[in-house]
């Protein structure tokens, strides 16, 4: 099927008929969202036309989770514990960037090993964020009413936000806030966001009981509420990051952690697309049909559910590699032969970042005493098996010896 906004310039003398064939269309999902158009008048609602197209791409969508959720269960537990803070890390970075914040993965990565770590919500920067990642995970909830809304927002937007770009209104912004054409050299607007916190409030409320209409596909419901959260922009800065967040959350519900943690990744991965797919849906040509941007929206999901999976593909490889390396090896005890895989998962999954003595000890539950654990693992740092990167604490990687094996 084609776009309307092609059909627009591909047949404009058929251009209406299309259109109104189109919306009147007895399968046609109406959304009862409104959307006008900048510097228009018409209001239009917005539409999604069914087709086997879009279901395909919920598909391989499905497909994916399947696989993420197989890839997933045969991480061991060190490389599950380290390939949390890459993913949680990555996600971070990609949606710092795609919303021109400036930070470090290698930064984040450190908080977010520390998070892991210890259990508990630091004061670094990002942690905040970096702490709703984990009750995404783990507890957290999709938003039910406005004030839900607000607490996500406060809470991944922490720190980040500039005092006079903070909402003024009791959940949102009381003034206009304007969108620019990316890159343009004379910020040329091409959106404005909707204006007034009352009205605010009355589409943010339309948007929660459209997203919440079980009648309709999970996926589709996300994709169009996505889209209409930027559109309504409620508050001043952020908009992007809450809007992924929420599409994020509700992602979960039905889904793989890791299907709800590849939008920021694909998004990233197409960005020019991500943006694309907003402008476009925001012209009158489109007379605010869906299609567009839902097909957009499935396909930078799928791009960051496949990176993953590609990621973990190259990772388990490499894991099995190292096992079978440390099978074929004269390590004479199963505490050593356990130790230099637990590091190799570290090297594999966690850029080699190390392990602390006192965890490594504790990932034989009492199995080995510690005297005896310290005395094998000096014996492998002599051999050149693992590597002393810091005495305080006592911190290991592998060793030269290994990684020529591998």
């Amino acid at each position: 099927m084609m776009y309307l906004h092609k059909v627009f310039y591909a047949d404009k003398k058929n251009f209406e008929s299309v259109h109104k064939s189109r919306f009147d269309f007895e399968e046609t999902l109406k959304t009862k969202l409104y959307i006008k158009p900048y510097g228009h008048e018409k209001i239009y609602q917005l539409y999604y036309v069914y087709n086997r197209e879009t279901a395909r791409f919920i598909d391989r969508i499905r497909q994916n989770d399947t696989i993420l959720n197989d890839l997933q269960s045969k991480l061991p537990v060190v490389a599950q514990r380290a390939f949390l803070v890459e993913i949680i890390s990555a996600e971070l970075q990609s949606t710092n960037e795609l919303e021109g914040v400036q930070s470090s993965k290698d930064k984040i990565a450190e908080t977010t090993r520390k998070r892991v770590t210890s259990g508990h919500r630091g004061s670094e920067r990002f942690s905040s964020m970096i702490n709703s990642y984990f009750l995404l995970k783990d507890s957290l909830k999709a938003p039910k009413d406005l004030g839900d809304i607000r607490k996500i927002y406060d809470e991944v937007t922490a720190g980040e936000i500039k005092a006079s770009d903070r909402p003024d209104g009791h959940y949102f912004r009381k003034g206009a806030v304007y969108v620019q054409k990316m890159n343009a050299v004379d910020g040329e607007v091409i959106h404005r966001g909707i204006l007034g916190e009352a009205e605010i409030e009355r589409e943010v409320l339309q948007l929660l009981g459209f997203i919440s209409d079980e009648r309709i596909d999970l996926l589709l419901r996300i994709a169009i509420a996505h889209y209409y959260f930027g559109y309504i922009h409620p508050f001043y800065d952020g908009n992007g990051r809450v809007s992924r967040f929420i599409s994020s959350l509700y992602l979960v519900e039905k889904y793989n952690y890791l299907t709800a943690m590849s939008l920021a990744r694909g998004s990233w991965i197409k960005k020019r697309d991500y943006y694309k797919a907003f402008s476009t849906t925001n012209l009158p040509q489109s007379r605010g049909e869906m299609n567009y941007f839902i097909d957009s929206f499935l396909k930078l999901l799928i791009a960051g559910q496949e990176d993953i999976i590609d990621y973990l593909n190259r990772n388990l490889d490499k894991l099995n590699r190292a096992e079978a390396c440390i099978e074929e090896s004269e390590l004479e005890t199963k505490f050593k032969r356990s130790a230099v895989l637990i590091l190799a998962q570290n090297y594999h999954f966690d850029y080699n970042s190390g392990i602390e003595r006192r965890e490594l000890m504790d990932f034989f539950n009492e199995e080995i005493s510690d005297y005896k654990g310290a005395q094998e693992l000096e014996e492998l740092e002599k051999s050149g098996y693992i590597k002393r990167i810091k005495s305080r604490p006592i911190t290991y990687v592998l060793g030269d010896t290994f990684l020529q094996k591998l």
